[in-house]
């Protein structure tokens, strides 16, 4: 099929009119015909429409400030609009809206005229990327925004067969996982993880016990739809602790307007002869959607290329969402309740000062957890308001979560320790819009309560709570339509109080943060952004007063009063050239560390456990570059080619390296999609390669790893028949290598990672018009 630019909007009258909404056409630019089945969403407002057979879509109420609104279609090119509209209607300001449609790519555009109905038109194309992004404090197209982010949709990373969240983000440049067996994973952004990188879900905070190496996000993967990743420190838009990056996850979309979604999904994995089941339901009827689902995951020792078992790595998850929208002209309101719990092995515990990698390595695959143990459990609530007024916003975030986190040692009567973490959220944020400038001021604070069971053995961390507070204001101006800048500047203080020996303590941190950027168009397939950013990050409770054993991390850890906050500059740069048959993206940065926290060793050992203690590198540098391409050629239309290269080093005059650096990292994946008319849809091929180098740059007693290659194959197949049907199989580690990855926290006991193993999924989903 030929393929063609980006699509163009263009305005003209319409017969029919509806006074009490928005009507529009799509059609395609060339023949002038009708397409149907364009799915229409206004991502502000999280609404869905669809344009029926003569495509025509109707959105069912109008509003006053502009919206992006988005018209998506896989065999089109990417059209986001803005659109704007006169009184009588309400709508009197841009909306972007998108258009998709399995048969033509994603369009984003803007448009704007006197009054409804409109016209849209789409291209032909095959380069479909995700362009709004949600991270960025406000819904915006990424080209408009001068921070590196990369947005990834969360049906196309789970075509890699990741075993969780974390897995599937190291599909992005730069994204690493740092993991404590299958059950225990959190990202790596750039060299920066735990409490260096903030995690959010719908925009609220995760706080689920970062600090712990052997503590995961507390977040599965769900009914989540998308995942956006701003790389190096984003404390100007998130406050102190953002100093490595932020993972942003959102929901997947509510059910189009005026229907009702039910969804089933079974999945097992060989390698641990486990298996996730989940279910869902959706509804969107008038102006009021909800939405709810729920998903239990059970998962053995898993297995090594030797044939062997990864003694207690085994897990059990369950987890359940919640959420009720509703909407008004110009107003959006959105409540929301997860809820994740989950059991996890702790594997390679031991007293043994003898042990051996093979006394964790064992012959007959356990299902039922047995001691040490970890039970993680994590609940959140939110309630979010968007108001919208002519050429300006309103936004208001509450929210408030529970972590709840016990380790069971060596009885199960006694929990070795229990943890409460208590975390009381909100944000404000006023956004006002001209013609070429938008300014946003905002403030955001956040409460958090550190409770120790009183029946627990030990306390590694006292009783305390933690007071952020913080203002912020984001401005943007438009010089040209090829030139932006983008300028931040934030005040942030954190209040910790607690006690030490009986004694009241309490520490008191603040620093202010700024961040500049720029963005060129220098032709139109070309793009070049630079952003220069502060971070700031105080140090946590753990690092301050730490003083116990810490099982799930094989260490006793002891902190340190004296540490000082940590602070960075960072430096990044990313040229981008697109065009019909692929893209490349460069983005080298640059950040200087100053205060950086890490734990050494000391040499000595409690009861047979290493004592580590926190302590600081005066000054370090962390530099580096991430490269990705995306290539489709013209001869074979349905072949796709993905690569990245990520690098990341340090140095510094204290040290030779950090410890957990992620080594250098070499990505390539062949995908082919094959579309046919019939009871099988579309079949979908996936060939990936991972390429890891040796990691010789290691901290004082950290030991080096060897180079590793992985292999892995996915296939994916759409039916259609009575509903939707979508069969996902694979196999990863095709080659069945043995290999044992740097930031594996089971390292230092030789323990590999999961031999050669077979998936299989079965979603079936059937969607129904809700009668009037």
């Amino acid at each position: 099929m030929k393929n063609f630019l980006f699509g163009v909007a263009i305005l003209y009258s319409f017969p029919s009119l509806a006074q009490q909404g928005i009507q529009g056409l799509v059609q395609d630019a060339q023949t002038k015909l009708p397409i149907q089945n364009v799915i229409v969403t206004v991502p502000a407002f999280q609404i869905q429409v669809r344009t029926d057979s003569n495509g025509v879509f109707e959105l069912p109420f109008t509003w006053t400030d502009h919206q992006l609104v988005r018209l998506r279609n896989p065999e089109y090119q990417l059209l986001d609009t803005l659109i704007q509209f006169e009184l009588p209607f309400t709508w009197t300001d841009h909306q972007l809206v998108r258009l998709r449609n399995p048969e033509y790519q994603l369009l984003d555009t803007l448009i704007q005229g006197s009054a409804t109905p409109i016209t849209l038109r789409l291209n032909l194309g095959h380069m479909t990327t995700e362009e709004v992004t949600v991270s960025g404090q406000q819904v915006a197209l990424r080209h408009k925004s001068t921070v590196p982010i990369e947005v990834r949709n969360l049906k196309d990373l789970q075509l890699s067969g990741g075993m969780n969240v974390s897995e599937l983000l190291t599909k992005i440049p730069g994204v690493y996982a740092s993991t404590l067996g299958n059950g225990i994973a959190k990202p790596v952004i750039r060299g920066m993880q735990g409490m260096r990188v903030v995690t959010l879900v719908n925009g609220v905070r995760l706080e689920g016990q970062q600090w712990g190496g052997d503590h995961g996000m507390g977040i599965g993967e769900l009914a989540l739809g998308s995942a956006e990743v701003i790389k190096g420190p984003a404390s100007v838009l998130y406050g102190a602790d953002a100093l490595g990056g932020v993972v942003y996850l959102a929901d997947e979309s509510f059910a189009q307007i005026g229907r009702q979604e039910w969804s089933v999904q079974q999945k097992w994995n060989q390698n641990t002869n486990g298996s996730t089941s989940s279910l869902m339901y959706k509804k969107s009827s008038g102006n009021r959607r909800f939405l709810v689902a729920g998903s239990y995951a059970n998962h053995a020792d898993f297995q090594l290329p030797n044939g062997l078992f990864a003694k207690n790595s085994r897990f059990h998850e369950w987890v359940g969402k919640a959420a009720y929208s509703w909407f008004k002209p110009n107003q959006f309101h959105v409540l929301r309740y997860a809820f994740n719990n989950s059991v996890a092995g702790i594997p390679g515990h031991t007293h043994d000062t003898l042990a051996t990698p093979l006394s964790f390595q064992v012959p007959i695959q356990g299902r039922r957890y047995s001691l040490p143990a970890q039970f993680f459990t994590n609940q959140l609530l939110s309630y979010e308001y968007k108001r919208f007024y002519k050429n300006s916003e309103v936004n208001l975030l509450l929210a408030q979560t529970l972590n709840r986190l016990v380790e069971y040692d060596e009885k199960v009567t006694k929990p070795f320790m229990e943890m409460n973490l208590w975390n009381s959220i909100y944000q404000a944020k006023w956004t006002r819009k001209w013609a070429r400038v938008q300014l946003m001021l905002g403030t955001a604070g956040m409460l958090q309560l550190n409770r120790n069971a009183p029946f627990a053995a030990e306390q590694l961390l006292p009783d305390a709570q933690t007071l952020d507070q913080g203002l912020f204001a984001l401005f943007k101006w438009e010089l040209s339509s090829a030139q932006l800048i983008q300028m931040g500047l934030r005040q942030d203080l954190r209040l910790i109080q607690t006690t030490q020996d009986g004694s009241p303590l309490q520490k008191i941190y603040a620093s202010p943060n700024a961040s500049f950027g720029w963005s060129y168009h220098i032709q139109p397939k070309m793009e070049s952004r630079f952003n220069l950013s502060s971070g700031f990050r105080a140090p946590h409770l753990s690092e301050l007063l730490a003083d116990g054993f810490h099982h799930g991390a094989l260490r006793y850890e002891v902190g340190d009063l004296q540490l000082k906050p940590e602070r960075s500059l960072q430096l990044d740069w990313v040229l981008e050239r697109g065009g019909a048959h692929g893209n490349l993206s460069i983005n080298p940065y640059h950040a200087w560390v100053a205060n950086y926290i890490y734990l050494q060793p000391s040499g000595a050992a409690i009861d047979g456990i290493p004592v580590f203690a926190y302590q600081q590198l005066k000054e370090g540098r962390l530099y580096g570059f991430d490269l990705s391409a995306h290539y489709h050629p013209h001869w074979l239309h349905h072949l796709h080619w993905e690569g990245s290269f990520s690098y990341v080093q340090f140095t510094s005059n204290q040290d030779s390296s950090i410890s957990l650096l992620p080594p250098t990292r070499l990505q390539n994946e062949f995908k082919y999609d094959w579309k046919r008319s019939g009871t099988i849809s579309k079949i979908e091929f996936s060939l990936s390669h991972q390429w890891l180098a040796a990691q010789t740059r290691v901290a004082y007693q950290e030991t080096a790893s060897e180079s590793y290659q992985l292999l892995h194959f996915n296939a994916r197949v759409y039916i259609e028949k009575s509903g939707a049907w979508i069969l996902q199989t694979g196999v990863r580690n095709l080659t069945n290598t043995i290999y044992i990855d740097h930031l594996s926290r089971l390292k230092n006991i030789g323990m590999p990672g999961p031999g050669r193993h077979f998936y299989i999924s079965l979603k079936y989903q059937i969607q129904q018009q809700i009668q009037k």
